[in-house]
């Protein structure tokens, strides 16, 4: 329910989260960024490509455009709250395209996974993603992945029948190299290409958003053993972050973890 002045009421049931975003064992620099508000019910990860500088500056403002359209829009309707984020992620994408331009680089963009909720009615939200990075959902004890990967195994293992289930588990398997080639992101295209999807939000839920990372380094079935396992949101960072270092870190890796 919205007031006469359109200032939204509190969520009838704020979310609890914790984050880390760290530079793993073989990178030589974070292109990872991250942006996590309670308080708006938004949460986003985003993970940078280019190499360097490139990458973590397309990650960077990302992040920091979609802080700014949580500031300016912190009182209007939750569709309104859509229509600015899916107009800043076109603004950033070309921002992000002309800096490449300018400064030579071949390649430079970032991935997205966010969540935005509405706040006056909380069991509903908007996913929005380009790329690698995940949304996770536990609910009753059962982990679903809410986002699809735009990487070419996995968009070719979908193409392929059910006939050649055998190959298309392969192509979208992450041990397969172009499970690692994107499809999507933001600022490699002129205009940006994420998915859309509304989900529904219930008190219980424990939401992850996490870079490749962590999934390139943990099973899904791990992943909801240690997410399943852990009392608040701080010790779910804790377990998942010294699982994915006991497994190598050999990317960047950022993770945000929120319980409903």
């Amino acid at each position: 329910m919205f007031n006469l002045f359109g200032r939204n009421e509190k969520p009838r049931f704020p979310f609890a989260s914790a984050t880390v975003t760290d530079r793993g064992f073989v990178r030589k620099a974070n292109e990872d960024s991250m942006l996590c508000r309670d308080e708006d019910g938004f949460f986003c990860v985003s993970d940078g490509m280019g190499g360097g500088e490139g990458g973590a500056l397309a990650s960077r403002w990302i992040c920091d455009s979609f802080a700014g359209v949580m500031d300016a829009e912190k009182d209007s309707a939750y569709e309104i709250k859509q229509f600015a984020l899916v107009r800043e992620i076109q603004r950033v994408n070309d921002r992000i395209r002309a800096y490449a331009r300018e400064n030579g680089y071949r390649m430079m963009g970032a991935t997205i996974a966010l969540m935005l909720v509405d706040v006056a009615n909380p069991a509903r939200a908007l996913i929005c993603y380009a790329g690698d990075s995940r949304i996770y959902r536990m609910r009753g004890g059962e982990l679903k992945q809410l986002t699809r990967d735009h990487t070419v195994g996995n968009e070719l293992g979908r193409a392929l029948s059910e006939n050649a289930a055998a190959r298309a588990a392969d192509l979208q398997s992450r041990r397969n190299p172009l499970t690692h080639i994107l499809t999507r992101a933001i600022g490699t295209e002129l205009r940006a290409r994420p998915d859309l999807a509304e989900t529904d939000v219930k008190r219980g839920d424990r939401f992850l958003f996490c870079s490749d990372g962590v999934h390139d380094m943990l099973e899904d079935a791990e992943i909801a053993s240690l997410l399943k396992g852990a009392s608040a949101p701080p010790a779910a960072i804790t377990s998942l972050s010294a699982a994915v270092r006991n497994a190598g870190a050999a990317d960047n890796f950022t993770m945000i973890c929120a319980f409903a």
